[in-house]
């Protein structure tokens, strides 16, 4: 079978998104941003596969460049979005520390526990 390929063709802006690299959340986020000028709509192509289609609203005047722009960006902002994504799943820990610390109630005076180090020299203690 054929993958199938992006396309602007008759007014009609279509993506398809591997729904195992682009959760349906990153998809969503992206999209927020089209709801100004387009309709959008997104379904299953089949059981790996979201389409994602964007027809402009009566009130969008769009050549076929301009559609042909937006395709286009809408290709990088669904890598825009989903880059955010693993950004944001690999620093939760690190966040959540420093809300805590942020918000915790104790003599912020004492020292970090455990060994700080820094291969290029840096030494906290010495300011």
């Amino acid at each position: 079978m054929q993958e199938p390929k992006n396309h602007s063709k008759d007014g009609e802006i279509v993506v398809f998104a591997n729904a195992e690299l682009y959760p349906r959340e990153v998809i969503f986020k992206a999209l927020y941003w089209y709801g100004d000028k387009f309709h959008t709509n997104v379904g299953l192509f089949n059981q790996n596969t979201y389409k994602i289609t964007l027809n402009p609203l009566n009130n969008s005047q769009l050549s076929e460049n301009d559609m042909d722009l937006y395709l286009s960006k809408l290709e990088r902002d669904l890598i825009d979005f989903n880059l955010r994504q693993i950004i944001n799943i690999e620093t939760t820990t690190i966040r959540e520390l420093l809300t805590a610390k942020a918000f915790a109630n104790g003599d912020f005076e004492d020292e970090p526990t455990g060994e700080l180090s820094d291969p290029v020299g840096f030494n906290p203690r010495n300011f």
